[in-house]
């Protein structure tokens, strides 16, 4: 499901100018929860999860009773979840940062590299049918028969992974996962890729197929390119707007890293800026874990 293209971020400066007035008023007023749930909001959109897991680990200190703090500090901290807030929640997450070792990592780039005349641009489902539209997606991903072998590569690894992924995001019990159904893409953002806010459930018609999503990432050494974040929405809280007007995680694309998240929350990758070779990219190996229920692939 897509949405409007959310307004641009703020940039930079404006946040660093926001947390340095938050800091200077949380060094008069050090139980100010007000200003620590501001600064972990802002800490969190900036990337920044060791500070944003400090402030909020302040704020659960000063407000132990606080829900939304408690779930915070598990989100950052990598514990299992406890119960949601009922007011709304920033979306969870996991992210390894070794997923990929650096020798699967080189030469995952040299296959892309290679099978450079094998991608296409990416389209989006749109009743039914996949069609191209780089007001929302603009990406190139790579054709099936490549992909295949990619696929056998990652499938056993997701899932050596996938049961303490679903312990920690409280999705054990969900007696529909199905971690033998895996679907896999190769994808390549080049400069000015970008994808806009979406979900992934449900895009092929049939509700809740995508159970989680997906996200490893690799490229070049030094990281050629600018941008391309994954951008996490919160699903909402009280007193503020859910979706892209409101708070975000911010992922930075770690090469080796790979993220997990529900698949039913909203979230969209920012533009890259890169130079004009195609080993510039921004190169994701990407997918959803299935449930059970409903047709095949």
């Amino acid at each position: 499901m897509l949405t409007t293209p959310p307004p641009a971020a703020a940039t930079d400066e404006l946040f660093d100018r926001a947390a340095a007035a938050l800091r200077r008023m949380l060094a008069a007023e050090p139980r100010n929860a007000a200003a620590l749930a501001r600064l972990g909001d802002i800490e969190r959109r900036r990337g920044d999860f060791a500070a944003a897991l400090t402030a909020y680990r302040r704020l659960l200190a000063v407000a132990p009773d606080d829900t939304e703090a408690a779930w915070l500090v598990a989100v950052l901290g990598g514990a299992r979840l406890p119960e949601a807030p009922a007011a709304g929640r920033a979306v969870p997450f996991v992210r390894m940062t070794d997923f990929l070792p650096p020798a699967s990592r080189d030469r995952l780039l040299r296959d892309m590299l290679a099978a450079r005349e094998r991608f296409a641009p990416a389209g989006i489902r749109m009743n039914a049918r996949n069609v191209l539209n780089r007001e929302i997606r603009d990406a190139l991903v790579l054709d099936e028969p490549t992909t295949r072998d990619i696929r056998s590569r990652f499938v056993p690894k997701l899932r050596a992974v996938l049961p303490e992924v679903l312990r920690r995001l409280r999705m054990e019990d969900i007696d529909h996962i199905d971690p033998g159904r895996i679907e896999t893409t190769v994808a390549v953002h080049l400069n000015g890729g970008f994808l806009a806010a979406h979900r992934d459930d449900g895009v092929l018609g049939n509700a809740r197929h995508r159970i989680v999503s997906w996200v490893c990432y690799f490229h070049r050494a030094p990281r050629p390119f600018a941008g391309g974040d994954l951008l996490l929405h919160d699903a909402g809280r009280a007193g503020g707007p859910a979706g892209p007007a409101g708070a975000f995680s911010r992922i930075e694309p770690l090469c080796g890293s790979v993220v997990f998240f529900p698949a039913d929350c909203l979230h969209e990758i920012t533009p890259v800026a890169c130079g004009a070779e195609f080993g510039d990219g921004r190169f994701t190996v990407h997918g959803w874990v299935w449930s059970s229920v409903g047709e095949g692939r």
